[in-house]
């Protein structure tokens, strides 16, 4: 069974390849690549898409006093925080 942590992962770097139109697989998007790399190039326009496709697909909600108070650095703390705020039905389930 994939736990909750897996899969939340594993569906926001899925959400990531399609918000921000990557050139790369979810696999190839490692915990350590900064968000704002050319690789990534998170701005505050589609970090706000991002997170909306985010709570959509999970069912939660972020605010934005959390999300102003993280220190989103790399993919790994953008994932972190999304953790933190969905529901555990994720781990159960497997679906959103």
């Amino acid at each position: 069974m994939i736990g909750h942590d897996d899969e939340v992962a594993r569906r926001v770097r899925e959400i990531m390849v399609d918000v921000l139109d990557l050139r790369l697989t979810p696999a190839e998007i490692r915990d350590d690549i900064s968000l704002y790399s050319p690789v990534i190039r998170l701005d505050s326009l589609n970090l706000l898409q991002l997170l909306m496709a985010v709570e959509e697909e999970f069912g939660g909600h972020i605010e934005d006093e959390d999300i102003m108070e993280a220190d989103l650095e790399n993919v790994g703390d953008l994932i972190a925080l999304i953790g933190k705020h969905m529901p555990a039905t994720v781990a159960r389930d497997g679906v959103a």
